[in-house]
């Protein structure tokens, strides 16, 4: 559900003063949480104490969503929800605003089917919004979560979506200049899926929902859901989104994962799909997505490490690489997230990055069970450190990954090799 907290947190500030371009900074001084994530939360939690039983799911939603709703009461609640939320009460109002949807991604992680991901939607939302189109919208979402970490194609996805909930025959372009803030699942939900499907990237996907204008943080965390189930969310816009968070909201996000730990059916060295092959735009966290290195692709990746021209040995400082070191090994840790046979003897292995690492000379780090490991070569980039870094594994085809890691940032910046 990560990828809806992100697109609410950096749609917040976009809500009411549209900006239609994907050039924009992601995580602004401005940014906030809104009532998109703490309702996707509560639903969360929900879920989580219901433990499977369906019977309990639908009281469970309003006992949440009243108790922890209630704890952030300017959020930018709808009038009528908000009226629901402090009822002693509380009944079904017949809505279809977007709330539906924007909510309901934790359905499309805890489902085990897909027809258990539109049960449990329904549920979740028939609380507040049991119109029909406030259903359907929510069950579209769900839908689409669930796809998309089964790892459906796009194509299936549309091809569901159009065969069972809405036409989707636009393009994001088309509808850019021309989209208004609309609150209804039937005007918004069509347009944040239609935002997933035409990106390249978890971080396109996010600033093409912003582009269209509209209820925009709304938009986001519904695209923001879908992508984070079909890319995984990027440990560096998880790291953002998670600091946003009170340590009250950030402690049910914990006990989320720990009862839901794999996000995605598959571990993530089995989950790769073939359409998320070649090169994904620079992971940027602030500033423009443009490429960060525009030289990285001038070096012959390819060649012998006996071709490559030598770099002089430059003197980086000590926090320069420590910082370098620090990202390095959460990519590793992150990248192994589910893999207890390494984790428990982690610390001890993880490879150091200090002025006595070779430059321009590439150094292999395998791993136990994850069948691969990480190739990194420590070279030089304006004066400063940079790690380039490939991993992968070699039972999956697909499953590669290579990163730029520099003092400030680690980046993506392909995807899909080996």
């Amino acid at each position: 559900m990560l990828g809806a907290i992100i697109g609410d947190i950096i749609g917040s500030r976009f809500e009411f003063d549209n900006h239609r371009s994907k050039d924009f900074e992601l995580f602004h001084e401005e940014c906030f949480f809104t009532d998109d994530s703490v309702m996707t939360i509560a639903v969360a939690k929900a879920i989580m104490e219901s433990k499977g039983d369906k019977s309990r799911l639908g009281g469970l939603c309003v006992k949440y969503m009243q108790e922890i709703g209630q704890k952030y009461p300017d959020c930018g609640y709808g009038g009528r929800f908000m009226g629901w939320m402090f009822s002693d009460d509380p009944k079904p109002y017949n809505s279809y605003g977007n709330g539906a949807a924007m909510r309901v991604s934790p359905a499309g992680f805890a489902a085990k089917s897909l027809e258990e991901a539109e049960e449990l939607a329904e549920i979740v939302t028939e609380v507040t919004h049991n119109h029909p189109e406030g259903i359907k919208g929510a069950k579209a979402t769900a839908a689409a979560v669930y796809m998309a970490r089964q790892n459906a194609s796009k194509s299936e996805i549309l091809k569901y979506i159009e065969d069972n909930y809405y036409p989707l025959d636009f393009m994001v372009d088309d509808i850019r200049d021309s989209y208004e803030f609309n609150e209804t699942c039937q005007e918004t939900v069509p347009q944040a899926i239609k935002c997933f499907l035409e990106s390249d990237s978890f971080e396109d996907a996010i600033r093409t929902a912003i582009s269209i204008g509209g209820d925009s943080d709304t938009v986001a965390a519904i695209t923001g859901g879908i992508a984070g189930a079909y890319y995984s969310v990027p440990p560096l816009f998880k790291e953002r989104a998670i600091g946003c968070l009170d340590e009250y909201l950030k402690g049910i996000y914990k006990e989320w994962r720990k009862a839901y730990p794999h996000g995605a059916v598959k571990p993530w060295f089995l989950s790769v799909r073939e359409e998320r092959s070649g090169y994904y735009p620079q992971i940027m966290i602030v500033g423009r997505p443009d490429r960060l290195y525009e030289d990285y692709d001038e070096i012959d990746h390819n060649a012998p490490e006996e071709e490559r021209e030598p770099l002089d040995r430059p003197f980086f400082s000590d926090d320069e690489l420590k910082a370098v070191q620090d990202r390095f090994h959460a990519l590793v840790l992150e990248r192994n997230e589910y893999n207890n046979a390494y984790l428990a003897k982690a610390d001890k292995r993880l490879p150091k990055i200090t002025n006595t690492t070779k430059v321009n000379d590439s150094e292999w780090y395998p791993v136990i069970g994850m069948y691969g490991g990480f190739k990194y070569r420590l070279t030089v980039r304006d004066g400063g450190p940079l790690l380039i870094v490939e991993s992968w594994c070699r039972v999956s085809g697909g499953s590669g990954e290579r990163h730029e890691i520099t003092p400030k940032g680690c980046y993506l910046v392909s995807r899909g090799f080996v």
